[in-house]
């Protein structure tokens, strides 16, 4: 059966070491993806950045690549493939990276707009599991998508809040989309594929590496028109995607924290050099078209201040103590918030 284009590049998707930039110098060199699919060794070793040894495992793996069964299996899946010839289904914005992926596979329905990547470290503290999961819950709330990893700590619970808002979230995973890392992480997997997405780059032969993590974040930022890191140490794996981020243009935010925490070293650098310092989560709507805020829009200074201090996880007590406000003002303001649906945190997200 003859391929079309879009399937020579789902069957250079499933080679292993033959990224966006190696398939980009293997048509340039070979005149086309045909050409490219069906190279004799001698060929291909000519191409620059194809050795040797990639060579030979180019002509060695290929003939185990099928991509008509890829579209099966990812059909199996629930999930769809897309590539970047499908002009009308392939996001315009991924366009933008040095390297966008030539594959995506995706389960569910790709947002229509730029969201805003809420990221931040596996090992998160309570402190910022909270002020992840409600900034979240606030911004979907505004109809923006949230965007994240789908890893432990600050992207589960910028998921969790964003669902817990009704809102639109999008998984962006280092895997195949028939795995979910962590496995832990399988439901809320499904959730956010019943109402968002999730999206993968690595096709079904793809193996798991370190090397996956740092192409998944290019992917959360090209994502997102602005990106918010809540928690992060000095070298964290986070500031990966701040980096991808800052190459294609675009905001980034930290929410400042104790200064003695190494997990807040990362955040206090980036607003250092020069990053948007978050304490609410209408700082970033300057990135977007302005929404009303309704009941935040009609509150005195004080009961911005409770506002402000309840969206970023405090209890009620902690209020009281950083504003110096009667208890009952504080439990009235937040009885109000609640009422009025701007917050749908538990006790177990506050603290």
């Amino acid at each position: 059966m003859q391929w079309s284009l879009q399937d020579y590049l789902v069957a250079f998707n499933m080679l292993d070491g033959i990224g966006p930039k190696r398939l980009a110098a293997l048509v340039a060199f070979l005149g086309s993806l045909e050409n490219a699919w069906h190279a004799t060794y001698s060929e291909l070793v000519q191409v620059p950045g194809i050795g040797p040894r990639l060579a030979q495992q180019i002509i060695d793996q290929r003939r185990l690549v099928d991509p008509l069964e890829e579209r099966k299996w990812a059909e199996q899946h629930a999930s769809r493939i897309i590539t970047n010839l499908d002009k009308e289904d392939y996001p315009y914005w991924l366009r933008e990276l040095a390297n966008p992926p030539p594959v995506l596979y995706v389960k569910g329905q790709l947002p229509k707009q730029l969201g805003v990547a809420i990221i931040g470290s596996r090992r998160a503290t309570q402190t910022g599991k909270s002020q992840a999961y409600n900034f979240a819950h606030r911004l979907a709330s505004y109809g923006l998508p949230v965007i994240s990893g789908l890893a432990m700590g600050i992207d589960t619970q910028a998921h969790l809040g964003a669902l817990a808002a009704n809102g639109f979230t999008v998984a962006v995973m280092a895997t195949p989309i028939s795995i979910v890392y962590p496995p832990q992480n399988y439901k809320l997997a499904k959730a956010i594929a019943a109402s968002g997405c999730i999206i993968t780059e690595f096709s079904s032969r793809s193996q798991t590496r370190p090397g996956s993590f740092p192409l998944r974040n290019r992917l959360i930022a090209a994502f997102s028109k602005a990106i918010l890191v809540v928690e992060a140490g000095q070298k964290s794996g986070t500031l990966s995607t701040v980096d991808a981020g800052l190459e294609i243009g675009r905001d980034v935010w930290a929410i400042p924290g104790d200064i003695a925490h190494p997990l807040r070293k990362g955040t206090h650098s980036l607003i250092k050099q020069g990053a948007g310092l978050a304490d609410s989560p209408e700082d970033l709507l300057i990135a977007f078209p302005q929404v009303s805020t309704n009941l935040a829009d009609d509150l005195d200074h004080d009961n911005q201040l409770v506002f402000k201090y309840y969206l970023q996880g405090y209890s009620p007590e902690k209020i009281v103590e950083l504003t110096g406000l009667p208890v009952q003002q504080v439990q009235n303001l937040i009885t109000l918030i609640e009422i009025d649906g701007l917050s749908n945190c538990s006790n177990d997200h506050r603290l």
